[in-house]
This record gives C-alpha cells, structure tokens and sequence, in this order.
C-alpha cells in the first residue's frame, strides 16, 4: 500500500473516531465534544495533505499512477495538469472530500445544541467518500489497475493525457464549483437532521439559511458556467441540451431554490415546517443522486457527459439507500410532533402564491427527474430509452409561464401599487414584448413569455425606486434576473438563424457584411480547418480545430464565434472533404467497380501466396481498366509489414494496397494521380448561425448569482 492510501486509511479511522466522540458527546459526555472536533480537524489536514500528494503526482509527471497516466501527459500546459486532478472519478471525489471537509470546519467551529449532529452528518458524508476512494483511489499503481500491460515496478513514459473537451479554461473552474455546491448540501441536510433528532423545528432554518443561500449560489454559478462551456467548446450551437447530466445537477438546484423560498415563509409566517425539511432532506439526497447518474456510467449511453460505466455504481447506490433510510426513518418517527401555523383561509395572499411558486418547482423537478431517469426504469421492462429534448422544452413552457405568473402576483400581494404604475407597466410590456417577437417568430408562448418578463422587470424596477433595503432587493434582483434570462433565451433560440454551407477551397462567401474564405486543412497533432473572415477590409485568420481525438477516438470540433451587440456570429466545422484524397484514393467491396485517379478499378477478392517462406503474403485480384493486378502486402514472420506495390503499365503511377479488411471483403487502395490530372480543390460544409442577443443569457445568469452574493452579505452582516 503507498502513501496516499495510507494517509486515506487514517482519515477514514479518524472519521470513525470522531463520530465516536459525538456520539458519546450526544449522550451526555460534554468533554468528547472538544476531542472529536480536534480528531475532525486532524482529517482535514490529512486529507488536504492527499490534495497536495495527487496534485505534486500530476505537476512531476508520476506515472506510476493509473490516475495520472490516464489524465495526465508531459506535454500538458501545467494548469491543465492542476485540472488534470479532477477529470476523472477517482481525483473528483478527492476534491469533493477536501471542499466538504472544509464546510464542516467552517460549520462546526462554534459549539452549540446542533453542532454534535451536524458534525457527525459531515463525518459520516465523508466516509462514504473515504471508502469510495479507497476502493478506487488516484493512488492506484499502474500495474495493479493494468497487470496485463505493465509488470511491478514498470513506469510508463508517458500518459495518456486528458479528453480534448476537457482542455479548456473553464476546466480549472467549473468543476470545482460545482462540487462546492455538491459539498455545501451537506450543511442545510445536517441541519434538519438535526432538526428531527431534537425535536426543534424553527431554530435551525436560522443555522442553515446562510449556507443553504451559498449551496445555490455556488451550485448555480457551476451550472451556468458548465452551460457557457458547452456552447462555447462543444460545437453544436447551444447552452444546455437537457443532457441527463446536465438534469441531474439542475434538479437538486430547483428544490433548494424551493427551499430558500419555504424558509423564507416559514421565518415569516411558521408556515411549511414538515415541507422544509423534507425539501432539505431531498436537496442533499438528489446531490449524491446527480452524483450516481454522472459517475456510475449507468446513463453514458445515453449522454455526452456521463463517465464511463464504474464500480462505484454500488458504492453510491449504498450512500443514496443510506441516507433515504435515515431521513424518513426521522421523518415518520417525528411527523406528528411537527405542528405549522395553518395558511390564510385568502387565497390571493404572499404566503398563497409562493407555495403556489414552491409547488410549481417541485412539480417541474419530478417532472425533469421522470425524464431524466427513463432509461433506467425503461431498461428494467424493456430496451432502455430516453426522452427527446423536445419533451422538455414542452413540460417547460407551461411551468415557466406559471413561475413567471406566481413571482408577479406574489409581488401584488405583499406590496400596493399605483393604478397608474400598473397601466404603464402592462401598456409597455405589451408593446415591448409584441415589438420584441414580431420580426423574428409569431410563436404565442414566446411573446407571452416576453409580455410577463417585460411586465416582471417594470414592476421590479419600481418597487426599486421606493424600496432597496433588505431582503426585498436580493429578492427583487435574482427575479429581474430570472426575467432578462428568459428575454435571452427566447432571442437566442427564435430570432436567430442557423444555415449550412458548402465551401471550397479558395472559395469566398458572404456573410452579412464579413466574406469567408477557406483556406484549408492544417494536418498537425491537433488539426484544424482554417479560414479567413474579411470584415470592413481586414482580414483575420480563423482556425477551428477538427481532428480525432486519441483518447476518445471521436472527432473533435470546436466552434469559431465573434461576439457582438446583436449577438454571437457562430461557425462550427461540420465536414472536412478531402477531394485530392477521395480522387485517388478509394474503399472497394468485392466485386465492386469504381474509378480512382481517372482508372477504372473493380476488385475480385484475395489472393494467398506465401511462397514457400514463413512470411505471410495477401494480394488483391484487381482489374484495371481490363488488364489485371495483384497488389497487396507482406507480414513478415518477426510482424513487420511490407507493401506490395504494383506500377499501372505504360506509367509512372503505383498502385497501393492501403489497408484490408478480410473478413468484411473490403480493401481501400490508392493509387497515384497523374501530373496533369485535374483534382477537384478540397471542401467543408461549416455550419453558420447567428445566435441573436446571446450575451442576455449570460447577463441573467449573473444578475441571479449577484443577487445570491447580495443576500449572502446581507446575512453576513445580520450575523455581526
């Protein structure tokens, strides 16, 4: 065992001891407080001390490493072997341990009645992990993960470095995020375990409210930033794609959104008190739900992100039943002693619309939950199946139209407007939002959406102008956010266009007011297609890589986009023909006829010759504009291949058997073009779009985080 197990091993008996402490502190022993808490800290050290370990692995180039060789290569920028860290699942949990080690130190550094439950919460949490990391750990050698390749002892030269989609900046930090989000959930759910073993349900919403404001803010801020990645890197024009991935960290995120608006009325109003803490109770459990699908490999067939199938499968499957077991075991043991104030008998009330808006976001969560999980439920009757992301742009429009409506009446109930405030507002949002479809699409939801939006931001800009105190501006500020996000969403989707178009070599085409020209294929290690974009008379060289990437063996596009006030001009390489090659170059079946460098070519199948020797010899029985050939290639008896290369008589041109297929019948062969043969230039079908107002998306996004940064200021100094 090395090093990094070890130091792992101990954690994980730590941990252990730890939750011992508490335990015996729960009962009564006041002094194993202190000596747990102490041994907590102690993990932390150990396990930030494995962070460092793993990342001076990828920084040194150890290769001894299963992980690192298979994320890691010497010729990687060092920043991408610092993200390097978490591409894989071994070195994400790692990083996932040392952010949720860090939340519980931050939440358990002040003794008081909860933080003996919570303390053991995040112990617990973190031995799941400690045991997934021990059983697939970063510090595996490479020959106990690969003893048919590599023998004890053996180092390799080199790894294989890290997915060509992962080698971008938004690597080093969108991950990272995320998992602090992930990490954070463990907080509020500690909390109202808390919350049920003690029998006290209005204290703790105070305890968890600041940090159930940074899990979304710093799990929304993950999931916004891996949609610009997306758009940006992927290559196929958009921001999110209901990916089940993509799904599964957006479900836990809409229920604690939820949750910070049923907390909000239950401080208020001691309302929701058995629905807040099963909806932190859900947030928590979805996490390591999301964490299943991404990382267990059960839906990579069905999306772009998922890892590869893992046997962490059960591991996370353990930790989910684990933790359901617990909660509703609490749960249904505490259910009757949970007593809210009753609602207003009125239904239009503040309190009315936001549980209205509160079950409109779990219903729209179970809904995406129901989708995304549909392979895995079909798959136990059936073939697996999924589906389309046409469903969910449907479900999303009546839920979106009905959380637009709840935010705007709930704003009417808790506030009185003008009359003539309100004339104005819904006079311009009509106008507005009509104005702002008319030239691009008549579709009813988008200009109804539009109107709400337009309305929404009005009537947020004039509570604004009275009010920008407290709770009311954060609040007011993430849903004028939530309104603009919805303005770029319809723009970037109904008013842009999208055409493709094929282009030769040398060939220009207009564009607007820019010209395109081709230029061609650049053949190097990471080979790209450039082109020249010619605007105002300058001209700017444009490459967009285009090559098969080693590790994943698929072909990697990377779109070109220029940025503008519009919005984003968007070519993405779709197909690379290469004329000069395809004329001279062809697949033949057996007994198929086609022409190759201006010869008419058929092939009649395989000729075994091997002369006596111990080599191997494979020709082809071809017949070339009516005369007969016999190409092919010898295999040697130490495995070296020679070519059997034939001259077409009369000529200087060779014919080449480039490879074989023997048990498809197939060969592709090539022979030599003449000097004088005209070869068609070479051409690329680019796909062009204009993604209008893109940059109102990303507007939004910022505008809901600032306003979860706003709030969590405000807490701060309420705290003080």
């Amino acid at each position: 065992m090395n090093i990094g197990n070890i130091i792992l091993g101990t954690a994980l008996i730590l941990s252990l001891a730890s939750i011992y402490l508490m335990v015996k502190n729960i009962r009564g022993d006041a002094k194993a407080f202190v000596a747990g808490q102490k041994i907590f800290y102690f993990t932390g050290i150990l396990i930030f001390f494995a962070v460092l370990l793993l990342l001076n692995s990828f920084i040194n180039n150890e290769f001894q490493y299963a992980y690192v060789f298979n994320n890691s290569a010497k010729t990687m920028h060092p920043a991408y072997k610092i993200a390097a860290m978490w591409a894989g699942n071994e070195g994400s949990f790692l990083i996932w341990l040392v952010i949720l080690n860090i939340c519980g130190i931050f939440a358990v550094r002040k003794k008081d009645d909860y933080t003996p439950i919570l303390l053991t919460t995040v112990a617990v949490t973190q031995i799941f992990i400690l045991l997934i990391l021990l059983v697939k750990s970063p510090f595996a050698n490479i020959w106990d993960f690969y003893p048919n390749e590599f023998k004890i002892g053996e180092i390799p030269g080199d790894g294989t470095g890290m997915n060509s989609l992962l080698m971008d900046p938004w690597m080093i930090a969108h991950p990272p995020i995320l998992f602090l989000g992930y990490a954070s959930s463990t907080i509020p759910f500690g909390y109202a375990i808390a919350a049920l073993i003690k029998g006290d349900f209005d204290s703790w919403i105070k305890k968890t409210y600041t940090w159930l404001i940074f899990s979304v803010l710093t799990l929304g801020i993950g999931i916004f930033m891996g949609g610009y990645w997306a758009y940006k890197v992927l290559g196929w024009g958009g921001y999110w794609g209901w990916d089940p991935v993509e799904n599964s960290s957006l479900i836990p995120w809409i229920v604690s959104v939820a949750l910070i608006h049923g907390l909000m009325l239950q401080s208020r109003k001691g309302v929701l008190k058995k629905t807040n803490i099963i909806m932190a109770l859900s947030y928590f459990i979805l996490v390591f739900f999301s964490t299943f699908l991404t990382r267990s490999g059960v839906l990579s067939d069905f999306s772009v992100h998922s890892f590869g199938k893992s046997n962490v499968l059960y591991f996370l499957l353990a930790i989910i039943i684990f933790f359901l077991a617990v909660s509703a075991s609490l749960f249904i043991k505490r259910i009757k002693k949970i007593e809210s104030k009753p609602f207003s008998t009125e239904i239009f009330t503040f309190e009315g619309m936001t549980v209205y808006g509160i079950i409109v976001l779990l219903l729209f969560s179970f809904v995406v939950f129901a989708g995304t999980t549909m392979p895995i439920f079909t798959g136990f009757f059936n073939q697996p199946s999924n589906v389309t992301e046409k469903f969910y742009n449907n479900i999303s429009i009546p839920f979106g139209l009905m959380i637009l409506s709840f935010i705007i009446l709930s704003m009417f109930t808790s506030r009185k407007y003008l009359k003539r405030e309100v004339i104005i507002a819904a006079i311009f949002s009509i106008t507005s939002g009509v104005l702002f479809n008319i030239f691009f699409t008549k579709n009813p939801a988008a200009i109804l959406f539009s109107i709400l939006s337009f309305f929404l931001s009005s009537m947020i800009f004039v509570d604004l102008r009275k009010n920008r105190s407290g709770i009311n501006l954060s609040s007011r500020i993430a849903h004028l956010g939530i309104a603009i996000f919805i303005l770029g969403v319809i723009s970037s989707n109904l008013h842009s266009w999208s055409e493709q178009k094929e282009i030769s070599v040398g060939e220009t085409i207009q564009v607007g007011k820019r010209s395109i020209t081709l230029d061609g294929f650049h053949d190097h290690e990471k080979s790209d297609i450039q082109i020249t974009i010619t605007e105002n008379g300058q001209p700017r060289v444009a490459k967009m890589a285009y090559y098969i990437d080693s590790k994943t063996e698929s072909l990697y596009r990377e779109p070109y986009i220029i940025t503008e006030l519009t919005g984003d001009l968007y070519i993405t390489p779709q197909q690379y023909n290469f004329a000069s090659l395809n004329y001279s170059s062809a697949i033949l079946h057996e007994n198929e006829e086609k022409i190759i460098s201006g010869h008419k070519v058929s092939f009649h199948g395989f000729i075994s010759d091997n002369m006596g020797s111990q080599d191997m010899v494979i020709k082809t029985n071809l017949l070339i504009d009516g005369k007969k050939y016999f190409p092919g290639i010898r295999v040697t008896h130490n495995g070296e291949t020679e070519k059997l290369d034939q001259k077409i008589s009369g000529t200087d041109k060779v014919i080449a058997l480039e490879s074989l297929d023997a048990k498809n019948r197939t060969i592709r062969l090539f022979i030599t073009p003449d000097k004088n043969d005209v070869i068609p230039p070479d051409s690329a079908i680019l796909e062009i779009s204009h993604k209008s107002l893109i940059w109102v998306v990303w507007l939004g996004t910022i505008i809901i985080a600032a306003a979860f940064c706003l709030s969590m200021v405000r807490l701060r100094k309420e705290e003080k």
